[in-house]
């Protein structure tokens, strides 16, 4: 780690303004998988116009939020310019403004070495600790994030929201008043409740793209399903030369999805007794793509996490180097919480909505499976214990599957390891540092740094709620797409 170099040891003073000139061929040798595009194409992520902006620290960045305002304010004072709405939000300013969407993306470094920032060279760091400028081009991304990309992610997540609330009120419609349906209901609300995750939590991405004031503010965590905040992430990857980390879990939580989801399809369109139609063809499709969906979003979250563990090290490395410099160190140490902080909360968020549902759908296929085992017709009929043995395999195969591969994804229940792990290693930095003032500096602002939420006591408490419900279910339909075992019930009650 020594003899890494580290913010822009070997940096030129001046840069040229297009780096595509400084070797032949770096385009290709830079340009990272196109499976990494593909995936963010999929999940509807790109919005911005300009994906990669210049980078500048969050001192730098207030200072020209400063100098603007003022010049806004002399403005309105001549009754030029309407009032500035723009926040000083960290990520705000580093991921959602467009003041610096220039096509000479290096001017944030071409100024003299005398007076660069050196905490803004530290944004572009590679996967070794060296400022590497790069544009849409050299990482080819510019063919994906086209014009008119913004718009279409907008509308294609509108049209999967929209798909999903007639898909959950259409069977709360059926069920309602119905408390023999009660079990059933859960059932289908645990499944639209898991696979409309991914929609809104992107459709929230977008509203603190648009509007960067206001409630958006309070959506931080939604920066992790921001493009830009995925491209800093991957530079720390050296994805050109070794490409994306962990192909496993991606072709795990892509193949079990397609498993699982070509299982359900055969089930609902194959072994059971219910008429097939048009609506049960579509929401056969739908459910694969969302269920994809999802399994991509636990890639993502595995994605971000491995960027984290070479950024870290690299800090730690990048603070003892520079012990005693108080100003750089921790505008590096600050910037790169900022982002780790964010990237929590959201896993916060992710996992106060997947437990409570993987809670629920334990408690409810359980409580279904026992009372299968008390129903005459599905004891003396082989046909109908098939298709409700098919029912059972289907939901505890997808419910530790889903519990699995998250977990995997996630690096256990809490992402907030990383950090714990990188403050014990700072502590042991501080007892071997020449600069005790220095270290306490960097200990305390670690310290004041966020201590978790509430989201996962909300977590539990929908949990608990979940396996009480579980004792209170009796008389209910549990023969589910069999019309032969109706029970003097409605076939629309068996195979909706």
């Amino acid at each position: 780690m020594e003899s890494t170099p580290l913010l822009g040891c070997n940096a030129p003073t001046k840069p040229p303004a297009f780096w595509d000139s400084l070797v032949p061929g770096t385009h290709e040798r830079r340009r990272w998988p196109h499976i990494l595009w593909f995936i963010l194409k999929f999940l509807n992520l790109y919005y911005h116009d300009r994906v990669v902006m210049t980078r500048k620290c969050h001192i730098c960045r207030v200072k020209d939020y400063l100098e603007r305002k003022r010049r806004v304010s002399f403005a309105r004072r001549t009754m030029m310019n309407p009032p500035s709405t723009q926040t000083m939000d960290y990520l705000i300013l580093a991921y959602e403004g467009d003041e610096n969407a220039t096509d000479d993306i290096t001017s944030c470094n071409s100024i003299s070495e005398q007076g660069r920032c050196e905490v803004c060279d530290f944004l572009w760091w590679n996967s070794e600790g060296v400022p590497e400028v790069y544009n849409e081009k050299d990482i080819g991304v510019a063919r994906w994030n086209h014009r008119g990309s913004g718009l279409l992610s907008v509308l294609l997540l509108l049209l999967a929201a929209s798909v999903l609330c007639y898909n959950g009120i259409v069977p709360f419609i059926s069920y309602w008043a119905k408390p023999y349906q009660t079990l059933h209901l859960m059932l289908k609300s645990t499944l639209i409740i898991f696979i409309s995750t991914f929609p809104l939590l992107s459709l929230c991405s977008k509203i603190r793209s648009f509007s960067r004031s206001g409630l958006a503010t309070r959506f931080s965590w939604a920066t992790v399903l921001n493009v830009r905040y995925l491209i800093v992430r991957g530079q720390f990857l050296n994805l050109p030369q070794k490409g994306l980390p962990g192909m496993w879990i991606l072709v795990l939580s892509v193949g079990y999805v397609l498993i699982i989801q070509g299982y359900r399809a055969a089930l609902f369109l194959y072994i059971s007794e219910c008429d097939i139609t048009p609506y049960t063809i579509a929401t056969t499709i739908a459910g694969i793509l969302f269920c994809e969906m999802w399994g991509l979003l636990t890639f993502i979250v595995f994605f971000i996490r491995t960027s984290f563990h070479s950024q870290l090290d690299l800090v730690l490395a990048y603070l003892k180097e520079n012990e005693g410099e108080e100003r750089k160190c921790r505008g590096v140490l600050l910037a790169t919480m900022a982002d780790l902080l964010c990237f929590e909360r959201f896993c916060e968020l992710l996992s106060a909505i997947i437990f409570p549902c993987l809670v629920l759908a334990v408690v409810t296929n359980a409580t279904r499976d026992y009372l299968l085992s008390k129903v005459d017709c599905v004891i003396e009929d082989p046909l109908i214990r098939n298709v409700q043995r098919n029912i059972s395999w289907l939901g505890w195969t997808e419910t530790a599957s889903t519990a699995v591969i998250y977990l995997l994804a996630l690096g256990g229940f809490q992402a907030n390891y990383l950090r714990d792990q990188f403050f014990i290693n700072l502590i042991h930095l501080q007892a071997e540092g020449k600069f005790p003032r220095f270290w306490r500096r960097l200990v305390d602002d670690m310290k004041h740094l966020g201590s978790g939420s509430g989201i996962i006591l909300a977590s539990l408490v929908f949990s608990v709620i979940g396996v009480y419900g579980g004792f209170e279910f009796h008389d209910q339909i549990v023969v589910h797409l069999s019309k032969s075992c109706s029970l003097n019930i409605s076939t629309s009650d068996v195979c909706i």
